[in-house]
């Protein structure tokens, strides 16, 4: 069973709307569940290995934005 890490609130710059991300782990998975107010959840569940991915991409974004 995945374990909640944090839960972020925030506005969709796009929509407007209210948004939420939420991140779950267990020993070898992370899962992220991305939600708009009015369209509903899209989880996905990657390895550890590809989460490292996706963070040093968004570091990436964030800095060169």
């Amino acid at each position: 069973m995945m374990e909640e890490s944090t839960t972020i609130t925030f506005q969709d710059t796009e929509t407007s709307e209210e948004a939420l991300a939420i991140v779950r782990y267990d020993q070898s998975n992370v899962a992220l569940c991305l939600s708009r107010k009015s369209d509903g959840d899209m989880e996905v569940v990657m390895t550890k290995a590809d989460a490292t991915k996706l963070i040093e991409a968004l570091k990436k974004a964030v800095t060169q934005g």
